[in-house]
């Protein structure tokens, strides 16, 4: 006669905290990154172009000023000039410019140049984003334009951001206007 064993048999249960666990660190890390990776942009519907240069890989380090439709302009959600204050004095816009060349500026990037007049300055070879409502007064383009060619902004790259399709436009199709 054959012996009978018994065996006994076991249900293991995986314990899945540790996947949660990993889940939810990684949903908090894609929050993050996506909302850091926006800080600077501002709400603003761009004005639409019809032949614009795709912005497939800006640099990491360039600076991007917002300047909204009552003429604010701000930078990484600080207002540098707000026209309703200052008026016409753009020089509040002169700690920006330092906070740019200071911390953003690659050392390969800043060059010595003679300009007119004979002065030499110091001008950083990255461009500026410029983001405009599309309504915008665009003397307050202008004036900011302005203020990068003073010796201590010495940006003279600027960039303009413009949409592929007119935002407010689409919005008013949406409602049947």
């Amino acid at each position: 006669m054959a012996k009978l064993t018994k065996q006994v048999q076991q249900e293991l249960a995986m314990d899945m905290t540790p996947m949660i666990d990993c889940v939810f660190l990684l949903m908090i890390f894609f929050v993050l990154v996506i909302d850091l990776s926006q800080n600077e942009l501002e709400d603003l519907i761009l004005p639409a172009a019809e032949y614009a240069v795709a912005d497939e890989d800006p640099p990491e380090t360039r600076p991007v000023i917002n300047i909204m439709q009552d003429g604010r302009m701000i930078f990484k959600g600080t207002t540098f000039y707000d026209p309703a204050e200052h008026g016409d004095n753009y020089t509040t816009l002169r700690p920006m410019f330092t906070e740019w060349r200071d911390h953003i500026a690659q050392e390969e990037n800043i060059k010595k140049k003679t300009v007119g007049g004979g002065m030499t300055m110091t001008v950083i070879e990255e461009p500026v984003l410029v983001r405009a409502d599309k309504w915008t007064e665009w003397h307050f383009v202008g004036k900011f334009m302005e203020a990068c060619t003073n010796p201590e902004a010495a940006y003279p790259q600027l960039e303009l951001a413009l949409s592929e399709q007119d935002k407010e436009e689409k919005m008013l199709k949406g409602r049947g206007q």
